[in-house]
């Protein structure tokens, strides 16, 4: 009796199928799990557009159930369901299969667009003209992410209310996971200096400045104090 319970229960939370030999009102829970089974596919596929259209609608709604009943959402907002399935995909489909960029792309970017709204705090940036790099920080806005892929870094951000994405080289890449781990700007300046083929380092701080206020990466600098 209590393995039958047992059944039921990991019936409804998703994690197995139903038993068989429903009677009565039982038979409920199959039509209860079929729900369920659309649900995840349906709340997965608004963040993940892209491996639903790599998969196909079959294989997808497959992954989507199983990611449901190993890793079933903790929060009644499904929009935010779905964390978990990079780290799902490197363990069944491994890195090589492509998936986890994927994965990764579509949630980051899903991120991206459901971040917080931050305008530029253009007044800070006078900082960068009178106080030591060791001195200051500089904010990314929320959304800002940087994902580690097999073709290389990428860096995805938020350009209106669409997320965009674009590949950065080793040195911007360098710098901007410095920023991101909240380091300092002497610190992160230290990061990038990624060597080329020539002698000079291939991080221009200026470039990059440029294109931060170009592209609204930055927030704002902030001072902090002297260690």
């Amino acid at each position: 009796m209590k393995a039958q319970q047992q059944a039921f229960v990991d019936a409804v939370l998703g994690r197995s199928e139903a038993p068989p030999g429903l009677t009565g009102s039982e038979r409920g829970l199959s039509a209860y799990v079929g729900n369920l089974r659309s649900l995840s596919a349906q709340a997965l596929a608004v963040p993940f557009a892209r491996l639903r259209e790599a998969l196909g609608e079959g294989d997808f709604a497959a992954l989507a159930w199983s990611l449901w009943r190993n890793h079933p959402p903790e929060r009644g907002d499904l929009a935010q369901w779905g964390g978990a399935l990079e780290a799902f995909l490197i363990e069944r489909a491994g890195e090589d299969s492509g998936l986890p960029d994927l994965a990764r792309l579509d949630w980051a970017s899903h991120l991206a667009e459901h971040a917080a709204d931050a305008e530029l705090d253009a007044e800070s940036l006078a900082l960068l003209g009178s106080t030591p790099p060791e001195q200051l920080c500089l904010q990314l806005r929320p959304g800002v992410a940087l994902l580690a892929q097999r073709d290389g870094p990428l860096l995805v951000w938020r350009a209106g209310w669409r997320a965009v994405s674009h590949d950065i080289c080793a040195a911007d890449a360098a710098f901007m996971q410095a920023l991101l781990r909240g380091v300092n700007l002497a610190d992160a300046l230290q990061a990038a200096e990624v060597k080329g083929s020539g002698a000079e380092a291939d991080f221009d701080f200026s470039a990059w400045l440029q294109a931060a206020l170009r592209n609204a990466w930055l927030q704002g600098v902030r001072s902090t104090p002297s260690t």
